[in-house]
């Protein structure tokens, strides 16, 4: 299995599925809500980065490897792609040059030398191969990819011809020796993974974006010298014209009329497909078809920089600099490296699934008739069915179908709004209500729909608590409160993170603070009433008391007079 050269950030991905969507391979696989690539699927187009709502998609970079490589001294060759004039302000290439040789490149050459003998080399092909018609161009590494995976029937049709970055990297390596270090620099994603492909490993050591680029002139500060102040007397090339629809017959020389039947030229995956899929049938007559994985061309490959403006501009700069006079490109035909290849199948097939287990896949979303499959698309999928097939090959999740977790939530929210016996109020951050229980209604008689969307403060004016959760995002737990004369509630209210909303859960306490008012008003009388028979008791008790002291008293002085009489009366 082949490393993936994209990479999904879990912390800003939040399965929106907007990738799935726009995969028209769908090479990525939704577990535990989270979007990843399979690289055996995958055929590194881009689109999943280019359409990453939160940028959760990351290419690999080969910076590092590069500024290793001129640290060990080695002598690193640039060649950089004939899109770049559309996206960096450049006159002529000279410029681009004299950039890399300040980030510590060796030399920097046009890939457009290897877009001339490769473009060539198609033409000799069709002419050599008649029966090969018709002959569908191998410079772009995703049509490659899409071919070999998805339309292996068709690779008799597919140029066994190297792309550009490969021949032109083989020309580098004679010209610097083998020991030279090459980095391609382009907008193309693919072609960091063209670079691994087994028959290809000799050419180039490093594939950098435009993308990187940029940010890396921009941390070393570097920006583009003026242009030469004098050209070359050597008339406009055609191979700069490469990265355009078109760009490889204009740069064959073959006829570029596009009402001609000779030639078809298609950009855009989905209109790759359609070519794909009518050379299939039989139905589609012709000798060349130009294919471009990137709508446009290469001039809109999904790693150009972000400030360059539509493709159209783009296409517009390119035929500017290409007017401009500018060293030759041509190569004579004895020096031309090898530029054969192999292409092979590399399907991976679909496992067959039988119909009780799309229906049991489907049952678990409650869809049980044709009718219940809306094939809405949001999932990813263009049908329930195709996405039923992707969560019994474990590329998707049952929960993905977004209409089915809609009814859900709602079931849920009903029945937690129904069954509830506490009142339920939501309100936003405005204060404006939003929704509110049944036993809402009833405790304050009214309804949702007369309530909905007007100030909380109409419904009751004790608003401070909701007012100190909203500014704080502290709860208030158990607060008792009288909302009214004839209401009083145990209120609880939390907010909603990252959803301006406000829940309160109201417990009507009123019979029961009734009940304790009642409680404390006899326990008052209670209280009242001891206290005067206690008061009683203890005046009693003090009138029994002195009577008790004054008739101790009496009997003491008997008692003594007693024992006097006793004395004197005793024997003489």
């Amino acid at each position: 299995m082949k490393d993936p050269i994209i990479v999904t950030n879990p912390a800003l991905c939040h399965d929106c599925y907007r990738c799935v969507r726009n995969c028209n391979v769908k090479a990525i696989r939704v577990k535990d809500g989270q979007a990843q690539i399979v690289p055996e699927l995958c055929i590194a187009c881009g689109t999943c980065v280019r359409v990453c709502p939160q940028k959760a998609k990351e290419v690999r970079s080969a910076k590092q490897d590069v500024q290793r490589a001129i640290a060990e001294g080695k002598r690193v060759v640039a060649s950089v792609a004939p899109s770049a004039p559309a996206c960096f302000d450049i006159q002529d290439f000279s410029q681009m040059e004299a950039a890399l040789k300040a980030l510590g490149f060796y030399a920097a050459e046009e890939t457009a030398i290897g877009a001339e003998i490769v473009a060539l080399a198609h033409r000799e092909y069709i002419e050599k191969n008649p029966g090969s018609r018709p002959l569908i161009t191998s410079a772009c590494p995703v049509v490659v990819n899409l071919v070999e995976q998805y339309f292996p029937d068709l690779i008799g049709h597919l140029a066994p011809i190297v792309s550009p970055m490969i021949a032109h990297g083989r020309l580098l390596l004679k010209k610097y020796g083998p020991d030279a270090f090459i980095v391609f620099i382009g907008p193309c994603i693919a072609k960091k993974q063209e670079i691994l492909e087994e028959p290809l490993q000799d050419a180039i050591h490093a594939a950098m974006t435009f993308h990187g680029l940029q940010d890396w002139l921009r941390e070393k500060g570097i920006g583009w010298a003026a242009p030469r102040e004098a050209a070359p007397p050597q008339a406009p090339e055609k191979a700069r014209l490469f990265p355009i629809e078109g760009g490889l017959v204009g740069t064959a020389r073959m006829n570029t009329d596009i009402l001609g039947k000779g030639m078809v030229v298609a950009s855009g995956l989905d209109a790759c497909e359609e070519a794909l899929y009518d050379i299939r049938t039989g139905a589609l007559q012709t000798d060349l078809v130009e294919l471009l994985a990137c709508k446009g061309g290469c001039v809109n490959g999904p790693r150009m920089v972000d400030e360059i403006g539509g493709v159209s501009l783009a296409r517009q700069r390119i035929l500017e600099f290409h007017s401009r006079r500018q060293p030759g490109l041509q190569i004579p035909r004895s020096e031309w490296p090898n530029l054969e290849r192999t292409l092979e199948d590399r399907k991976v097939p679909v496992p067959e699934f039988s119909e009780e287990q799309l229906r049991e896949v489907l049952h678990r979303v409650n869809k049980y008739t044709p009718d219940d499959e809306l094939n809405c698309g949001a999932c990813g999928y263009s049908s329930c069915r195709e996405k039923a097939v992707a969560t019994l090959r474990g590329m998707a999740e049952v929960t993905m179908c977004i209409p089915y977790m809609r009814r859900r939530s709602e079931s849920l929210r009903q029945v937690v709004m129904d069954v509830a016996p506490d009142s339920i109020l939501i309100v936003d951050d405005s204060l404006a209500i939003q929704d509110m229980s049944p036993s809402m209604e009833r405790l304050f008689g009214c309804k949702l729909q007369e309530m909905a969307g007007k100030p909380l403060a109409d419904l009751f004016p004790a608003l401070d608590d909701f007012v100190r959760v909203r500014d704080t995002g502290l709860p208030v737990i158990g607060q008792v409160r009288r909302l009214k004369e004839d209401i009083t509630v145990e209120q609880t209210i939390v907010r909603v993170e990252k959803q301006g909303l406000l829940v309160a859960i109201l417990r009507d306490i009123t019979e029961r603070e009734k009940e304790r008012e009642k409680f404390d008003v006899l326990r008052e009388e209670t209280l009242e009433r001891t206290r005067e028979v206690v008061g009683k008791q203890m005046r009693v008790a003090h009138e029994i008391a002195q009577l008790l002291g004054e008739t101790t008293a009496e009997s003491k002085m008997i008692v003594a007079n007693l024992a006097a009489l006793l004395k004197e009366e005793g024997p003489k």
